[in-house]
């Protein structure tokens, strides 16, 4: 497939853009695409590869709804040519914080890249521990969390992780204060006491609410012999990763900010926090912070949305530019600050703006079913 371009395009061509040119190819092709973006081309009505030549001519798509990744099977995202090769990918569903999740797949070097790379370039530059056992503290399958981290333990030289498995979708349905709640936590608390006593964990990848009920139960000796914690699963605010840097004096703090969707971007220094920093390393995901979009009338909304300008607050819109997946003008539940790279983001590959301080839209605060994960 070779199309040609109908329109004039949107600035220089990039090495991104002939990538994108080539996964456009792939899944809008007649034969072997994804049967989803082929249908969302019939409702367009013209040849996407004819129009869209560039990064920015990806708006011309329009937004990819949240109902449609609850809606549709996963294959119906994987490009025909790829069906031969399903031992290779990785299935896992959303949490369904703000409704039904929704469901995704990764070939497995895309999965690498998305979930691993990040977090071992970090790692290496941040010197967190290598070879020491690790304890996952927080749900498995179906999320895709509980995959990750035993490609990190492993990767980072150490054994198969040991976890304490909890179902956060359960959590979330316990009122918040609720016995019930606090009854839910101390379960998973004392499974994890009880693996501490007993092993000589070096490395804690855990959600926030889960050591911050962990943190009261440890004296000073235990929190010392932990070398490293990765947080997960949640939000997180400086003043908690001060905290436990406070608490847990003899570890790498690092924090990643992602979702099963499109992959994980990291913290890249360990410092005391001003803020939540976070730069995407690569460039199979795209980021723009955008304002809000307004409604029109009807019940339209303008499209496409206003890209804010570093220093500036807006919601997350992603684009996933995988040959196994590609998702194009998703909307995040998350608002943050766009900012520009760090030399330190720019020294280990991150060309990209960064985000700061991810947290939920005010909008969906009340939508949005909280728990320990």
């Amino acid at each position: 497939m070779n199309p040609s371009p109908t329109l004039a395009s949107s600035g220089p061509v990039t090495d991104t853009d002939e990538r994108m040119r080539d996964l456009l190819a792939r899944h809008f092709h007649p034969e072997w695409g994804s049967s989803y973006w082929l249908e969302r081309q019939a409702q367009l009505g013209w040849q996407v590869c004819d129009r869209v030549r560039t990064m920015n001519d990806l708006w011309l798509l329009g937004p990819t709804a949240t109902a449609d990744l609850r809606r549709h099977p996963i294959h119906a995202f994987i490009p025909m040519a790829l069906h031969k090769q399903r031992s290779r990918f990785i299935v896992a569903e959303t949490a369904g914080t703000n409704g039904e999740p929704c469901g995704t797949a990764y070939r497995d070097d895309e999965f690498q890249a998305a979930f691993i790379d990040p977090f071992l370039c970090v790692a290496l530059a941040t010197k967190f521990p290598k070879g020491e056992p690790w304890l996952w503290v927080g749900p498995s399958g179906p999320h895709i969390i509980g995959k990750v981290v035993r490609e990190l333990a492993r990767q980072t030289g150490s054994m198969d992780p040991f976890s304490i498995d909890f179902d956060p979708r359960w959590a979330k349905r316990l009122a918040d204060g609720s016995i019930g709640r606090k009854r839910y936590l101390d379960h998973v608390v004392q499974q994890t006491l009880c693996v501490l006593r007993r092993e000589e964990i070096g490395v804690l990848f855990i959600t926030p609410p889960a050591l911050t009920a962990l943190a009261l139960h440890l004296d000073d000796r235990q929190r010392e012999a932990i070398h490293g914690i990765h947080y997960g699963g949640m939000s997180l605010n400086p003043a908690s990763v001060n905290h436990f840097r406070v608490a847990f004096p003899n570890a790498v703090h690092l924090a990643g900010y992602g979702n099963t969707l499109f992959g994980v971007v990291m913290e890249i220094e360990d410092r005391q926090r001003e803020a939540m920093d976070y730069y995407p390393l690569g460039d199979r995901i795209q980021f723009h912070i955008v304002e809000e979009l307004s409604e029109e009338k009807d019940g339209a909304t303008s499209w496409p949305p206003r890209i804010c300008r570093r220093g500036e607050t807006g919601r997350v819109l992603f684009h996933r530019l995988d040959e196994s997946c590609l998702l194009v003008n998703v909307m995040e539940r998350d608002q943050v600050e766009r900012i520009a790279p760090s030399p330190t983001a720019q020294a280990l590959g991150g060309h990209a703006d960064g985000l700061r301080n991810p947290r939920p839209l005010p909008a969906l605060q009340d939508q949005l079913q909280q728990g320990i994960y």
